[in-house]
């Protein structure tokens, strides 16, 4: 599910060409970083799309890191399922995240949450592709 790829000589794991391993992993230090790899893809279509970098803050988060950070406890849309993580937060702002909410929506992407409020540099926007009786999708939410 992985490959190297190779910066100013540093090996750097990848998931796609955009989007290196170390930027999905869990923050706690656990080392999770079990993304699922259609989700993975449809991220990649949508930073070709965008044509412009996107930056994660948030991809897969162990149970134990989700349930500190979340209100979505242990389950929440980070937590990795039966093909890993299906979810992304990723930092953007103003017209650059209206045309990446719309852009994602194209593409499939059917949990959508939006923190817009704040300094620009922590302005997000949530992307997933979960669907189970915990989540129903679609939808779109607020922080």
């Amino acid at each position: 599910r992985f490959f190297i790829k190779i910066v100013g000589g540093i090996s750097i794991m990848m998931l796609t060409k955009n989007f290196s391993v170390a930027e999905c992993q869990c923050s706690c230090g656990c080392g999770s970083a079990d993304m699922d790899p259609d989700f993975m893809k449809i991220l990649q279509n949508i930073r070709d799309e965008m044509k412009r970098p996107l930056k994660i803050s948030s991809g897969v988060r162990c149970a134990k890191r989700n349930a500190q950070v979340s209100s979505t406890g242990s389950n929440g849309p980070h937590v990795p399922r039966k093909n890993g993580t299906a979810a992304a937060d990723i930092l953007i702002a103003g017209a650059d995240a209206l045309r990446l909410v719309d852009i994602a929506r194209k593409h499939g992407v059917s949990g959508v949450g939006i923190s817009q409020k704040g300094i620009h540099s922590k302005r997000f926007i949530h992307c997933d592709c979960i669907s189970d009786s915990t989540h129903p999708r679609p939808t779109m939410w607020s922080y």
